[in-house]
């Protein structure tokens, strides 16, 4: 009787999951990879697919596409679970229903959720994420989902892709820096998504990823310009350290001893977040010219949306 009741649970999960206008839309080894998989990173394993196969199916019974589906359940997945970010979260790395359970969880266990929740309704859905930003302390954990024959980033609560701010986070990274790589989640991935020595200390396992950091930074390049940065220029980021009491004007200069950019230096007053916006434009030779103190720094581009430059000594007056 047990055998034929599985049987027939088995049964009603295919033709459910055969129901999705969307179910064979993805290649087979995105699905093998991104789908049936119950892992998602590093958490604790569970079974997770009777619980959330109740809440996700009937949300998105009446969209018709994948990408419909994907931003219904990520603008809405906070309200329908009670689940929030809170730093007060007993552990980072909460399984789906560790997460339904406690609702306070950091934004990786708000990805593995919201991965979960996808799959739950045959899209195919992986959690991304960098150990640590360029410019500030910290790191962050996002998710893509597979949709309109590709890979889009969408986070937990949020009702479009690519979020403004982890784009303009993305653009600041400098990729040459191995913590500041962006690696997907994948158990056929060609590489390892590590940890901190925090994580570490909590002895937290390694698991496969894919590194998709070039096509995230071409995502931000395209973020940019479309929010107002020209291809034919770079935004330049200056800090100093240490920070001085009073402004000191700094300013791109090119050959001709023109100036195409210029604002104050960050001082002791300013927020330790607050750097100097400039622009740097991608051709031609320029300079990074400190007021008053005779400084000129040679300054060229790079292929990132963004440069953060740090000038890390006193400001000397000639």
């Amino acid at each position: 009787m047990r055998f034929i009741l599985t049987a027939i649970l088995f049964l009603s999960a295919a033709v459910s999951a055969a129901d999705f206008p969307w179910s064979q839309a993805a290649p087979d080894h995105i699905r093998q990879a991104a789908v049936l998989p119950d892992a998602v990173m590093d958490e604790t394993p569970c079974n997770w697919r009777p619980v959330l196969s109740q809440i996700f199916p009937p949300m998105v019974k009446q969209c018709r596409t994948a990408r419909e589906a994907v931003l219904h359940i990520a603008a809405n997945i906070g309200a329908v679970t009670g689940a929030y970010y809170s730093t007060e979260r007993r552990k980072h790395n909460m399984n789906a229903l560790e997460a339904l359970a406690e609702k306070k969880i950091s934004c990786t266990g708000q990805s593995i959720l919201l991965v979960c929740a996808l799959r739950s309704v045959d899209i195919p859905a992986r959690a991304v994420g960098v150990h640590t930003w360029n410019h500030i302390p910290g790191n962050h954990t996002w998710v893509e989902a597979w949709c309109d024959g590709e890979w889009h980033m969408i986070e937990f609560n949020e009702k479009d892709f690519n979020t403004s701010w982890v784009m303009e986070y993305i653009g600041m990274l400098n990729p040459t820096h191995p913590a500041q790589r962006i690696l997907a989640s994948s158990p056929d991935g060609n590489t390892t998504w590590w940890f901190t020595d925090f994580a570490r200390q909590n002895k937290l396992t390694n698991f496969r990823a894919e590194d998709v950091t070039e096509r995230y930074t071409e995502l931000a390049r395209l973020w940019y310009q479309q929010n107002g940065l020209p291809a034919g220029v770079q935004r330049l980021l200056v800090d100093v350290t240490p920070r001085q009491t009073i402004p000191i004007l700094v300013e791109v200069v090119n050959s001709d001893n023109d100036v195409v950019s210029s604002g104050v230096l960050p001082t002791e007053s300013d927020d330790l977040r607050f750097m100097t916006r400039l622009t740097l434009p991608r051709t031609g030779e320029h300079v990074l010219r400190i007021s008053n103190t005779g400084q000129q720094i040679p300054i060229s581009s790079t292929s990132q949306p963004v440069r953060i430059l740090h000038i890390f000594h006193e400001l000397t007056q000639p």
